[in-house]
Order: structure tokens, then sequence, then C-alpha cells
């Protein structure tokens, strides 16, 4: 009878946690998602997801293989963010932002951290994999030095 109760709780634990993964939508959900539901750090929680997605993709699915894809990349960001400096934080952030005046608000709210040299040779130090990859850094490179000159 307990272990009947312990593995209802737990389901409804995953559940609560698989939802709040579903609907987090930026890096500040996925994290308070993390925050709230530490099961998502879990190596057996991307194991379901991975099941979830194979699962929804031999279905013909692809809208739900790619809304669980885009927040598994997410959580993993998120994850990789863990025990960040906060110039790595605000570069993350800024790296991550939309060309323009989403980039533009990123650094005003990170300027303290995006304005120091540190943030610079973080970017700088950045090995791309791809020419796309290359030619994306090239571009955010660019566009930190312009704000940072003012």
């Amino acid at each position: 009878m307990i272990n009947a109760i312990d593995e209802a709780r737990d389901s409804e634990e995953a559940q609560a946690a698989l939802q709040a993964f579903l609907n987090a939508e930026d890096f500040e959900e996925m994290e308070a998602a993390l925050d709230e539901f530490p099961l998502l750090e879990e190596p057996e929680f991307e194991d379901a997801v991975d099941k979830l997605i194979e699962h929804a993709s031999s279905l013909g699915d692809a809208e739900a293989v790619l809304r669980f894809q885009d927040r598994l990349d997410l959580l993993y960001d998120v994850l990789d963010n863990l025990g960040a400096t906060p110039v790595e934080e605000a570069a993350e952030a800024f790296l991550n932002a939309e060309p323009g005046a989403d980039s533009d608000a990123v650094y005003a709210q990170y300027e303290e951290w995006l304005d120091s040299d540190e943030a610079a040779a973080f970017l700088e130090m950045m090995e791309p994999a791809d020419p796309e990859t290359a030619q994306f850094l090239t571009e955010k490179r660019a566009a930190l030095a312009v704000l940072r000159r003012g």
C-alpha cells in the first residue's frame, strides 16, 4: 500500500514536472521549472522526453516533435548555465537575443557585465563548429562592440 502511494506521488510529480517543462517558453521560465522540479535535471527525465519524441515521430506528429525538442534545447541551455559566472550568463543571454531591439534590451539589462573586457574575451574564445556559427559569432561580437562604444 505504501509503495502504491509513493508511486502515485512520484507519478504526479513527474506529470507536474513534464507540464512545467512543456509550458516553459523562455530561459527564465525553464529556469523556474527546474527550480521547482529538480527532476528535470535527471538523466531519466531526458530519456523519457527522448521516448516521447520518438513516439511523436512514429505517429508523424512533427509539431509535437518540434515542441519537445525545442523545450529540451531550452532545458540544455539552462543546465549549461548552472554555476555560470554573471559575465557568462550575460554573454549567453546576449547570444540568444534576436538582433536589434532584443539585443539592445539584453545589453541594457546586463550592461554591467557586457560592458566589460571579460565579456568580449568570453565571446572571442568561443570556437565555432561550422561556417554558419562562425558568421553568427562574428555578427554578435560586432554588435556587442557597437553597443559598448555607445
